[in-house]
């Protein structure tokens, strides 16, 4: 991107002055879920400190019974199994833990964040950047149409839709679109680009926008094409950047209005959203989440615009305001609703560009802007990268080698004498309540589920192993990241009508063949582990011998979750769930065609349910958080009058 531009950090603002009036949200339905929020983040990060000291508690005492067993002459293949036994349980426990720290670091740092609006008609000025790289025209134009009818000064937004596809269509649509909202423009850069670059996309707006009548507005807002906004977004997001001025970028969650029933796919992302992002909240360390977003144009401009090193310029983004001083708030309230991918073939494309996106993050070490980072700020932008890498290359070693470690028919667990064993099975019940109880505070205020180890999704990690091989290969090769198209033109499975078709696709397309393969290698290993069990000849204590292998809870359990986690996609290709046309998910004006996901497309089973509208709070007795009085809020601000 050249050089380095001057950083301008959080002071140097030039916005003019103007009065607004800023509002708390203080109705009892808003109130309970301040204190439902607060409570969470009370309870969960000690649920976190149990679930941490109890696993090291049972790691330390393992790596101990290790030794003493060694020590007492254990040696050769027992030996070996018991110590690769104990390799693959801390491995595959080291990913899953990373949100448990998360969580411990916001211990005692709950506070409160009021729900604000922006009333009157003295606001901001916004443009609104709307991406488009080829998706179905009606969803663009669903969105287009939502953004256009939002509550605020229809002069102090304007809306420019930016196109990669180079769409002769798209131009025509909003050309009519614009004859009833007169602040609504069309962009291309005119070449149509092999990979969804989104970051270039936006570069290229920042630039339209600066060469309009009055200029760039003091405001930018980035909607996916998909993502439709609720009614008083940038109401409910300006607020807090007006509020304090080191804030440089507000953004809420990203709600989907077509998850399938039961989220056969693990696509719903409450996880993050309910979850970790509240906590990196907590901590001043939230990140800019890729849509429905509001930031300063002179931050942006501070950084050098949005990075373009990686296709996960949201996180780089992030990274880059929080080294020039900034700040980022994370707005936990509903304010916009798009779409999951619809077919398996597409949900696997975008799997492997997330992949790619978070790994290529470490590249904003080239980015010039990373010569204003500090040494933490420079660790921490290569964390995440560092993370997804090592989740993938733990869990598919592990996928690899427990089947082998099952055949070889030797004990999983090394210990000295009866005691050890109780004590460590003791350690073991205690370490997996802990987690337990931290699974269920942490995920019942958003009303989905964890699995035990967290190993839920691991079906997904081969397709992550070849992503990260390629990117490996791309970057020594030619310097460049991965390319992927976007997954709304993406066909797949869902398409295919009979059964047989939908089983070759699965299992030579997909390759989840790998996932056959899986299954079929860890049913042989608990088989063989057993058999040896019964022919070892200790008929005395036949239970024990079962029990210390295939029998061995911490490795029966990383074992049922890898089975049921890779039958997943093959339960889904077999019997992909009824999807619903879009059209049967949006309540429509038939006067304006103007749309919004209904209330059930928005919560549509009990297993994805659980946002703002309809949260859970804890049963039984409750231990409200008092909430303090916060203050009225109507200040004159930094801010641009409205334009003409």
């Amino acid at each position: 991107m050249g050089e380095a531009a001057p950083v301008v950090g959080p002071k140097e603002s030039t916005w003019e002055k103007a009065a607004v009036n800023v509002q708390v949200l203080d109705d009892p339905h808003v109130k309970k879920r301040e204190q439902d929020q607060l409570r969470f983040l009370h309870r969960v990060p000690k649920a976190a400190l149990a679930s941490i000291l109890s696993s090291w508690l049972y790691f330390g005492y393992s790596f101990k019974c290790l030794l003493d067993a060694q020590a007492a002459g254990l040696s050769g293949t027992p030996l070996t199994a018991a110590w690769l036994s104990y390799a693959l349980q801390l491995g595959t426990a080291i990913p899953v833990g990373t949100p448990h720290l998360l969580a411990l670091s916001a211990m005692g740092k709950a506070k409160r964040q009021p729900l604000l609006r922006l009333e009157g008609h003295v606001t901001p000025s916004v443009d609104i950047f709307i991406t488009y790289c080829g998706e179905e025209m009606d969803v663009l134009l669903d969105t287009v149409r939502a953004t256009a009818a939002i509550d605020y000064p229809h002069d102090s937004f304007r809306i420019i839709v930016l196109d990669d596809s180079v769409s002769g269509e798209v131009e025509r649509e909003i050309g009519k679109l614009r004859a009833q909202h007169k602040r609504m423009y069309y962009s291309t850069r005119g070449v149509k680009p092999k990979t969804h670059t989104k970051a270039a996309n936006l570069n290229h707006g920042l630039k339209y926008v600066s060469g309009l009548p009055g200029g760039s507005s003091d405001l930018v807002a980035v909607l996916d094409v998909d993502m439709i906004p609720s009614p008083h977004w940038l109401r409910a997001l300006v607020p807090h950047l007006l509020l304090d001025p080191k804030v440089a970028l507000a953004n809420p969650p990203q709600r989907q209005y077509n998850i399938p029933d039961g989220d056969p796919l693990g696509q719903v992302m409450d996880l993050l959203f309910d979850v970790m992002e509240p906590f990196k909240n907590a901590t001043n360390s939230a990140w800019c989440c890729g849509t429905g977003f509001v930031a300063r144009r002179d931050a942006l401009d501070g950084i050098g615009g949005i990075p373009e090193e990686s296709i996960s310029e949201d996180i780089l983004t992030s990274f880059f305001l929080k080294a020039a001083g900034w700040e980022i708030v994370y707005v936990y309230e509903d304010l916009q609703w798009g779409l999951v991918p619809s077919t398996i073939t597409a949900y696997l494309k975008q799997a492997k560009r997330m992949c790619a996106g978070i790994v290529s993050t470490a590249a904003a070490l080239r980015n010039p802007q990373a010569r204003t980072m500090t040494r933490e700020e420079k660790y921490g932008s290569v964390f995440p990268a560092f993370a997804m890498a090592l989740s993938v290359y733990i869990n598919m070693a592990a996928m690899v080698l427990l089947p082998f470690l099952l055949l070889s028919g030797a004990p999983l667990v090394a210990y000295s004498s009866s005691a050890q064993l109780r004590a460590i099975s003791t350690l073991f019940l205690v370490k997996f309540l802990a987690i337990s109880s931290y699974n269920y505070l942490a995920t019942e205020a958003a009303n989905f589920h964890l699995s035990i180890l967290g190993l839920s999704m691991a079906w997904i990690i081969p397709y992550h192993f070849i992503t990260l091989v390629r990117f490996a290969l791309s970057i020594i090769t030619d310097g460049g990241v991965p390319l992927f198209t976007p997954s709304g033109l993406i066909v797949g499975v869902g398409s295919t009508k009979t059964i047989a078709s939908r089983i070759k696709m699965a299992l030579w397309d997909h390759g989840f063949i790998i996932h056959v393969t899986i299954i079929a290698s860890l049913l042989g290993g608990i088989a063989a582990s057993f058999r040896a069990a019964l022919q070892s000849g200790n008929t005395q204590s036949i239970w024990a011998e079962l029990f210390s292998r295939a029998g061995w809870p911490p490795i029966f359990l990383i074992c049922f979750e890898y089975f049921l986690s890779c039958c997943t996609p093959l339960s889904y290709s077999i019997n992909p769930p009824k999807a619903m046309a879009r059209s049967a998910l949006m309540d429509r004006d038939p006067q304006t065609l103007l749309a919004y996901p209904n209330q059930q497309a928005k919560d549509p089973a009990p297993s994805v349910s659980g946002h703002i509208q309809t949260r859970k709070t804890t049963s039984g007795k409750r231990d409200d958080v008092n909430l303090p009085p916060f203050p009225s809020l109507s200040y004159t601000y930094h801010v641009k009058l409205p334009m003409s």
